[in-house]
């Protein structure tokens, strides 16, 4: 009988949802890595720069410093 005990690996989270894990949404996906939605979006400057807002807004939002939304003309 083995004793040794196993360590998880943390969650890999996705960069395009900020907040949520990795969900393994793609076929023949490890994770973030080798996502091909991933490295869409990282590799579009305007669609690179909504994420990054999006991650600022949420962050915004859960410090209290407002709903964490944007109006559509932001």
């Amino acid at each position: 009988m083995s004793t040794a005990t196993r360590t998880s690996r943390p969650a890999a989270s996705c960069p395009i949802r900020p907040g949520e894990p990795c969900t393994l949404c793609q076929v023949d996906v490890t994770g973030p890595q080798d996502c091909g939605l991933v490295w869409l979006v990282m590799g579009d400057d305007e669609l690179r720069d909504g994420v990054h807002r999006t991650r600022l807004d949420r962050q915004a939002g859960q410090r209290g410093g407002g709903s964490g939304r944007t109006s559509p003309t932001s």
